[in-house]
């Protein structure tokens, strides 16, 4: 888990980071602010059209104006508001800004949160060297965008770039961890895989 800084602009900044790390790169805050501000400023462009459609999940898709109607009404404001919001930072990221920067990044996008249950805590698994450990923090996925969208370096027998790299590298994958931080607000923190599972 990477975190990120907590001023409302978690979600762009977690996915940001993500994205960053996926490229093998590193991502000072100055970078991944200058990027989530961007990102803000795409996703707002693209709600902003009257037309086109985006992929949801599977084979669903969603028409752009109907995603932003939604959301906005979810808000209480109108379509020009919310546009406004995302562009000026007073609005959070959310699923309608994850659908579409899934489909920006044509990457799946995956939202997990703490596992409270009895099980998750009292399960064990196993390490590389055959020993069962207990979680330490479990998590659980709780939602996935873009999931149609495939790694083209899985088709490569013993992938250089998927073998023997650093933690997150080139992972096609984004992970976003959502946490309470209390009083009812949520914190996005960037989940960098430490190996690629296929």
């Amino acid at each position: 888990m990477r975190n990120v800084p907590g001023d409302g602009d978690c979600m762009f900044l977690a996915v940001a980071l993500a994205t960053c790390t996926s490229y093998g790169l590193g991502g000072n805050y100055a970078f991944l602010r200058a990027i989530s501000n961007e990102t803000r400023d795409v996703v707002a462009q693209i709600l902003s059209v009257d037309k086109g459609n985006l992929h949801v999940e599977g084979k669903r898709i969603v028409r752009v104006s109907d995603l932003l109607k939604s959301a906005a009404r979810n808000e209480n404001v109108s379509g020009i508001e919310y546009v406004n919001m995302i562009r000026n930072g007073t609005l959070q990221g959310g699923g309608p800004e994850l659908t579409v920067l899934s489909n920006v990044l044509r990457r799946p996008i995956s939202i997990y949160e703490i596992d409270t249950s009895d099980e998750a805590f009292t399960s064990t698994w196993n390490r590389d060297d055959g020993k069962d450990v207990p979680n330490i923090c479990p998590i659980k996925c709780v939602g996935s965008f873009g999931q149609i969208f495939q790694d083209p370096c899985l088709e490569i027998p013993q992938s250089a770039i998927l073998q023997n790299i650093q933690a997150g590298a080139f992972s096609w994958h984004i992970h976003v961890l959502v946490v309470d931080s209390g009083n009812g607000e949520k914190h996005a923190c960037a989940l960098l895989p430490k190996v690629c599972y296929f």
